[in-house]
């Protein structure tokens, strides 16, 4: 009997069934329970054959109901048929055969209402509870014109009364219970749910704290990396050698962009996406996102291309790290579908008012495309569209970036858009309003008249792209074809700038290092060519685009162009630098960076023994480490604060630190850090900092 009990909860009250599956087999066997126990009371009070037969037949009905529901899974479809059964056949059935009683009927009408509001969606509730209210006011109605109709019983006796009271009684019952099981079932809801949010309150620490460490292992040791290639690219190496480091610090901060978007995505899947906005370099966003794409496609048959808007303002205020996100779903997306043919990244603004902007974007791929069914579809999140054919179904991914994509975008107040071509191509795009942080622009070339520039390369498509950005920058500009022409101009005419496709030089090298003088040579390669420049020059890596061609031109500091201006204008000979971190590695490349400058630089490896040389040495700057064992970076640093009665308390103390999560920097602000610079070292940072925070009589600038 047990095993029977125990078999029957379990197929229909499973606590793994959903709670409207439930309530649907509770509020059904509690209609069960009270039919049958009202064909017992019929036959003891009022003992009529159709009566019996109408009761049983929807008690029957009612446990049919219960059957056929979890059989078929058609819970919502089922639960109207025993509506109607109950609403529409029974009650007026049983009032007309017992007429004489019906001021019991709208008790009973009540628990015919109850079971709609329990059991149906909200659409079919109303429907069929209009339908219930309307046939009960018939009823009541017929009953008030023909009360004696079905019954022609003399006069009201106590059995009558009686009759009555237990009818109440019985609808009381089974409605209440139906209540108090719905009021159960919402309890143990609410604190399963209270259960779930708080393992997934347990799983966001978790997460949270695991990014922190992941962000603090690898970090670390890309700090080295990057941090030596920085003091290696400072040494006398020949040209081969140079272009060979090159390649790995591009690499590396592609690497690094790889890491951060996946620690973003992580953080994005496990909560609500929250913007924190704050003032942000647009022109670096961009060429950062740039950088990581070269780098996927740099050994790909894909050809990259890049259409920036040169009045878009240097500074926005907005939320950049989840732009820039956006930006790398949406070109990773391109990359993994596109096997041949090209990317272009097209992004350009449009005025809204004085300082509001609408950032418009476009990413056209040449890719697998999409068919039209599937582009409703792409915005789920752990959607995967089928693919099979093209060969391209193994192309692996969550599906959480585009629908992360269109949830940020939103947020924002934006709208991201899809067209697509089966088997032609793809072109994603999204408008986001920005602030204008500033009235610098993100390529604002001085004096144009004095360039001049002389084009010779051999793609076709890329000769017109460099036209374009020479018209935009209002730059004078030739374009020659072929090497009989190329050397005409450049013997005939004089030029502050040659652009030359790494083919092209190569095949004329020896007439340019002959003939050029006072000319800038501009080699344009691809990310992992080895250029080996013997006279003046650049090398421009592709895609090319008008930050880096100004950027070129002004002699200023880009990723995307080599041998420009070097860092490192001013000294500070009398300061003192400790730096302190656990890692003897990252001691190395912080020291030898900063002494460069000229600086005495101090080393700690421990919270501990930084405050050993504090006591010690005179120090003018710290720059602490965080994540160190025993004393971490806001211990060591309250320490400082301390010492001495408080001698240190207006010391400068940077927090140079791989914790890159959401907030760090604020953390970290407000712990009392003077600064705040992550892991792999920014030499610009580095700079900035020592010039913001030394007195102003320990710089020497050079002259």
């Amino acid at each position: 009997m047990k095993e029977m009990v125990a078999g029957f909860k379990d197929k229909y009250f499973s606590d793994s069934s959903s709670v409207e599956v439930r309530i649907y087999n509770g509020m059904n066997l509690i209609v069960v329970l009270g039919l049958l126990l009202s064909t017992v009371l019929i036959r003891l009070f009022f003992p009529t054959v159709r009566a019996f037969l109408v009761t049983s037949a929807a008690a029957a009905t009612a446990l049919y109901t219960v059957y056929i529901g979890n059989t078929t899974h058609k819970y919502e479809f089922h639960a109207i048929i025993m509506s109607c059964v109950l609403n529409l056949i029974f009650f007026p059935t049983i009032y007309f055969e017992y007429g004489k009683l019906y001021f019991c009927i709208p008790v009973y009408f009540i628990f015919g209402l109850l079971y709609n509001v329990f059991l149906l969606q909200r659409k079919n509730a109303v429907i069929i509870t209009v339908i219930d209210i309307a046939s009960y006011v018939a009823v009541l109605f017929a009953g008030e014109l023909y009360h004696d109709i079905g019954n022609d019983m003399a006069a009201e006796t106590i059995k009558d009364y009686l009759a009555v009271y237990v009818g109440i009684c019985i609808i009381a019952l089974c409605g209440g219970t139906a209540v108090r099981y719905r009021m159960h079932l919402h309890k143990l809801e609410e604190e399963n749910l209270e259960k779930l949010h708080k393992e997934a309150m347990d799983a966001y620490v978790n997460m949270d704290i695991f990014l922190v460490n992941m962000s603090h292992e690898i970090r670390t040791p890309m700090n080295a990396i990057i941090g030596t290639i920085g003091l290696l690219l400072d040494q006398d190496v020949n040209d081969h050698v140079k272009e060979c480091v090159y390649n790995i610090l591009n690499s590396s901060n592609a690497l690094l962009s790889l890491t951060d978007e996946v620690m973003d995505l992580s953080k994005s899947g496990s909560q609500d996406i929250v913007l924190v906005n704050s003032r942000f370099d647009l022109s670096k966003l961009l060429m950062e996102i740039i950088n990581m794409t070269s780098v996927r496609l740099m050994d790909s048959r894909i050809r990259f291309f890049v259409e920036i808007d040169g009045r878009l303002p240097q500074y926005a205020f907005g939320d950049g790290p989840r732009l820039r996100q956006v930006f790398i779903n949406i070109l990773n997306n391109a990359v993994k579908y596109t096997k041949d043919g090209r990317i272009i990244l097209r992004v350009s603004g449009e005025a809204i008012d004085d300082n509001e902007l609408m950032l418009k974007v476009e990413v056209e791929d040449t890719g697998v495309g999409i068919k039209s069914e599937n582009i409703p579809h792409l915005f789920e999140l752990y959607k995967r569209i089928d693919l099979t054919e093209d060969g391209l179904n193994a192309v692996e991914g969550t599906g959480l970036g585009l629908a992360i994509c269109k949830e940020i975008i939103e947020k924002m107040s934006g709208e991201i858009t899809v067209k697509s071509s089966y088997h032609v191509g793809s072109i994603f795009g999204f408008n986001v309003p920005i602030q204008e942080d500033s009235n610098e622009r993100i390529v604002a070339l001085t004096n144009p008249n004095i360039y001049s520039v002389l084009i010779y390369v051999g793609d076709d498509d890329e000769c017109v792209s460099l036209k374009k950005i020479f018209n935009e920058l209002s730059v004078y500009s030739e374009v020659v074809n072929d090497k009989r022409s190329f050397e005409a101009a450049v013997l005939n005419n004089k030029y502050s700038h040659i652009f030359v496709s790494s083919q092209h030089y190569y095949g004329d090298m020896r007439f340019l290092e002959h003939e050029l003088t006072d000319e800038h040579l501009v080699i344009i390669a691809n990310l992992n060519e080895s250029i080996s420049v013997n006279k003046i020059g650049f090398v421009m890596t592709r895609p090319i685009h008008i930050i880096g061609v100004a950027a070129v031109l002004m002699n200023k500091d880009s990723s995307y162009s080599r041998e420009v201006v070097k860092k490192g204008d001013f000294t500070c000979p009398d300061a003192t630098i400790l730096v302190v971190d656990d890692n003897l590695t990252n001691l190395n490349v912080a020291g030898g960076i900063l002494r460069k400058y000229g600086a005495t630089v101090l080393t700690a490896l421990s919270g501990k023994e930084c405050l050993d040389i504090l006591e010690k040495e005179h120090v003018d700057i710290i720059y602490l480490d965080y994540m160190m064992p025993e004393m971490n970076g806001i211990d060591t640093l309250e320490c400082i604060r301390k010492l001495d009665g408080g001698a240190f308390a207006d010391l400068p103390v940077v927090s140079l630190t791989a914790n890159v999560i959401n907030g760090a920097r604020e953390m970290f602000l407000e712990a009392g850090f003077s600064d705040f610079i992550s892991k792999p070292i920014d030499i610009e940072k580095i700079e900035k900092s020592l010039k913001n925070l030394l007195p102003p009589d320990m710089i020497l600038y050079k002259k």
